[in-house]
């Protein structure tokens, strides 16, 4: 009875950080997006100076999350937005091409939005 008490209990603790980890990363991957939102919505009025202060503080905030997605993602997916994140700022700093942040813009979102979905407990995940 001890076994089945135990392997309960270490089931559920895994069930629980499981699930504090998704919940972790949505909350942070939604607090980048919503400022690269805005950043994309200030070139589009061409205000480059505050969607490069967006860029650069949602780059930061990525940055500083560096050592627990290391610790709990795959890292060539952290990575691909680490460099997307690069590409976007280089192209904020030509402050010329409007059309070209916004695809690097919408490669970032896409790839935040990746990386929860990857790591949601589905079918497709498991097999």
């Amino acid at each position: 009875m001890k076994r089945l008490l135990c392997s309960v209990v270490l089931l559920a603790a895994l069930v629980a950080g499981c699930s504090l980890h998704v919940w972790y990363l949505s909350h942070k991957t939604q607090s980048l997006s919503m400022q690269l939102e805005q950043a994309g919505e200030a070139v589009q009025q061409g205000d480059w100076e505050t969607a490069y202060d967006l860029t650069q503080n949602a780059w930061k905030n990525w940055e500083n999350q560096m050592f627990y997605l290391h610790t709990t993602l795959h890292h060539d997916d952290i990575d691909g937005v680490s460099t997307a994140f690069q590409e976007a700022l280089a192209i904020l700093e030509q402050r010329e091409q409007p059309g070209e942040y916004a695809a690097a813009n919408a490669r970032i979102l896409y790839q935040l939005e990746l990386l929860v979905e990857a790591e949601l407990p589905s079918l497709q995940n498991i097999l």
